[in-house]
């Protein structure tokens, strides 16, 4: 029996590891399971890339914002 879409969403990342511990005692996994688990971890890793990646081109735009604000001071007091 599973449960109601709600009921899923209501209980604890804890609550549904000890759910998935209980379940995995009596199932026997395919080929699939392994390699969707293999593809998780490497979007997993992506996107922490792909964040680490946007935090550095958000730092690096804020340098260049800057660099032409003093540009633009530079040119006007000349």
């Amino acid at each position: 029996m599973s449960m109601k879409y709600n009921e899923l969403n209501k209980i604890t990342d804890e609550e549904l590891i000890m759910l998935y511990d209980k379940t995995a005692t009596n199932t026997s996994v395919g080929l699939d399971y392994y390699t969707e688990e293999l593809a998780r971890r490497r979007t997993e890793k992506s996107n922490e890339l792909m964040v680490k990646l946007t935090k550095w081109i958000t730092v690096m735009t804020a340098v260049m914002l800057l660099s032409t604000i003093v540009n633009i001071v530079i040119a006007i007091i000349q």
